[in-house]
């Protein structure tokens, strides 16, 4: 099975932008997993929140995760609660690596009240005090899934380079 790396983290904690650097530099594929499941689904993940509510949105999830083309080497950017629901850690970690990107609250609430991230994240609210108190709470909820995963990187920091060396000492590549 070619090489695959999944990575997690918080809402605005940089996957997609992360991802997408890492597999350039890689030459690997990249799959946004928002983007995915609006190309399997036609509806992006806010709109199917809102429409058909969470419990549902985390099946079509769950399912176009694991519908993701693996044919090659392949980094694919989990949305924030993907790890948590049905079963999906356990079954990435089956299938390749998987990274936490891990943030300050206060800095995913600027990340995300600095781009439209109020739109493209409907579980977070409409305020800046709302996006902070919502995300200490999901926080809470998703703590015990993301400390199940090995592989930690701080995004404060954190270069595409260090990522580079480091999926290539981890895959042995």
């Amino acid at each position: 099975m070619p090489a695959t790396l999944f990575i997690c983290g918080m809402p605005g904690s940089g996957k997609s932008a992360m991802g997408k650097r890492l597999s350039n530099r890689l030459l690997w594929r990249f799959y946004d997993l928002d983007d995915f499941i609006k190309i399997q689904s036609g509806s992006d993940p806010a709109t199917l929140i809102n429409t058909l509510g969470e419990t549902a949105f985390r099946s079509i999830e769950a399912e176009a995760l694991r519908a993701v083309p693996r044919d090659q080497p392949l980094i694919v950017s989990c949305g924030g609660g993907t790890p948590c629901f049905h079963e999906n850690l356990a079954w990435m970690k089956t299938q390749g690596d998987v990274l936490f990107i891990d943030m300050p609250l206060i800095s995913l609430q600027q990340r995300i009240l600095q781009s439209d991230g109020l739109q493209k994240r409907p579980l977070l609210g409409n305020s800046p005090a709302e996006v902070l108190l919502k995300l200490e709470q999901t926080w809470l909820k998703r703590e015990p899934f993301f400390k199940q995963i090995d592989w930690w990187e701080n995004g404060l920091s954190l270069k595409v380079s260090h990522l580079e060396a480091e999926v290539k000492r981890r895959m042995n590549l």
